[in-house]
Parts: structure tokens; C-alpha cells; sequence
């Protein structure tokens, strides 16, 4: 219980950093805008065409580019997350301008992972799909691994001047060196995102029963603050626990004991 508590006071303190510059949610807003109308103008189309013209292999083909533009978009606004953190952890004060120019100046490295990520990601799916249990065992081992692995890219690609197969054995080195077996930071993201969802849920419900279909409105209007809110969140988390590893110094606003137990190096 106490690794769980410390890491929860670390989800803590990162949202209290993030309403220091709430503005910055604004980025997984547009970033859901953008994937919206990508999914309306092209996926749609192409699913519909190519279910009628071909089979399920071909499908998957034809809908390749638009998975990696989906990529592409979450990977530009979660590096200009990124971005916009650390800038307030060095003391800036960070705006959504600032935030989306520090990911535009490394467009061309978010475009090239975009394209790698998108490709390892449909592998990983088309083995899950299409073997048998024990594929879908190695799928899921596949993708905690892949995880893992590639935890601190964005920051490493929006944050210095490296390629991409550089940012990928950075984050590798980063990850081995300060977080060992468990990423207990994440765990708590999840169970905290879990939460807040499921208080949605019982909330609309409640409200259903009290006052019919209006409670449909705040169903949507919760989803799309919780869609919003939780990318920014982990947003701050990363860039701080990427700032702390590589620079040995807690971000402002975050406690170093913490930061230090939240580490847990790996044993030998």
C-alpha cells in the first residue's frame, strides 16, 4: 500500500501542476477534434469501399495510412504536451502557442515514429487477431514490451535534437536505468482514469432515473472533459519523471523523496 500511495500523491502533484496552465488540456481537445474529422473524411469511406471491394487482409492495408495520420495527430499533440510542461517545470510559463511550435520544430522526427509506431502497433493487432491463443498470449507480451520500451520517446524526440532510432535506445536507457520492473506511476493513471469513468457512469445513471434524457448531456459533457483531461495529465507525468531521470533534479512543484521511491531501480 505504501508504492501504491506514493504513487497516487505523484498523480497528485502532477495534476496540481497542470492547473497551473490549464490551458494546456486544450491540446487532447484538439487532438480529438482533428481524429474526428480524419476518421469522417477517410477511414469511413475506405472501411466502407474496401468491405465491399475486398477481403478482411486488404481492409486492413487500405485503412494502414489513415492508422498512421491517427498516429501521427496523438503523437504531435502529446509531444506539444510534453513540451508545455517542461516548460513550466523550468520555470516558463508555457501557452498553447509556445506548446504546439516546440512540437512543430520536430515534425519530421514525430512523423517518421508516427509511421514506425503505426506499423509495429498493426502487427501487434494482426497477431492478435488472427493466431490462436497462444499468438494472442505473444501479442499482448509483444505490446507491454513495446510499451515499456518506447515510454520516453516523445519526450526524447520534442525535447533534444536526436533521430529517431536514437530516441528509441534513449528511452530504452532511460526506462532500464531509473524504473526497473514496475511503472507504478501508470498503474495509478489507469486505476485513477478507471475511477473517474466508472463515477460518470453511476452519476448519469442516477440522474437518469431522477430526470430522464437530460442526464445524456452530462454523460457527454464529463466524457469529453475526462478525454481531455487524463492526455494532459499524462502529459505532465512523463515529462516530469523524463525531466527527473535524465536531469537528476525534481520538476518544480514535485517532491524529491517521492520522485526518488517512484523510481525503483532495477535490482541485480
Amino acid at each position: 500500500m505504501g508504492r501504491i500511495g506514493r504513487s497516487f500523491q505523484l498523480v497528485g502533484e502532477s495534476y496540481r501542476v497542470l492547473m497551473r496552465d490549464k490551458e494546456l488540456m486544450i491540446l487532447p481537445l484538439i487532438s480529438g477534434v482533428v481524429m474526428s474529422i480524419v476518421v469522417t473524411l477517410f477511414a469511413v469511406p475506405i472501411g466502407i469501399g474496401g468491405a465491399v471491394e475486398a477481403g478482411h487482409g486488404a481492409v486492413a492495408l487500405l485503412f494502414l495510412p489513415v492508422y498512421i495520420v491517427l498516429y501521427a495527430v496523438g503523437i504531435f499533440f502529446q509531444a506539444a504536451i510534453v513540451a508545455g510542461a517542461t516548460e513550466r517545470m523550468r520555470g516558463g510559463d508555457p501557452t498553447v502557442r509556445s506548446a504546439l511550435q516546440a512540437a512543430w520544430r520536430r515534425i519530421g522526427p514525430i512523423l517518421i515514429w508516427a509511421v514506425v509506431a503505426a506499423t509495429v502497433g498493426m502487427i501487434i493487432r494482426a497477431i492478435h487477431d488472427r493466431v490462436g491463443f497462444v499468438g494472442r498470449i505473444v501479442a499482448a507480451m509483444a505490446g507491454a514490451a513495446w510499451s515499456l520500451a518506447t515510454f520516453f520517446v516523445v519526450p526524447v524526440l520534442v525535447l533534444e535534437d536526436h533521430s529517431v532510432s536514437e530516441s528509441f535506445s534513449k528511452s530504452v536507457q532511460v526506462f532500464k536505468k531509473t524504473w526497473g520492473e514496475t511503472v507504478v506511476g501508470q498503474v495509478s493513471l489507469g486505476a485513477a482514469a478507471v475511477c473517474a469513468w466508472l463515477t460518470l457512469v453511476a452519476l448519469t445513471g442516477l440522474l437518469a432515473w431522477a430526470v430522464g434524457l437530460a442526464a445524456i448531456a452530462v454523460f457527454v459533457v464529463g466524457a469529453i472533459v475526462l478525454m481531455i483531461f487524463f492526455p494532459a495529465l499524462q502529459g505532465v507525468y512523463v515529462a516530469s519523471l523524463y525531466r527527473y531521470a535524465t536531469e537528476g533534479a525534481a520538476p518544480s512543484g514535485f517532491n524529491p523523496a517521492l520522485l526518488n521511491q517512484a523510481f525503483a531501480p532495477k535490482r541485480q
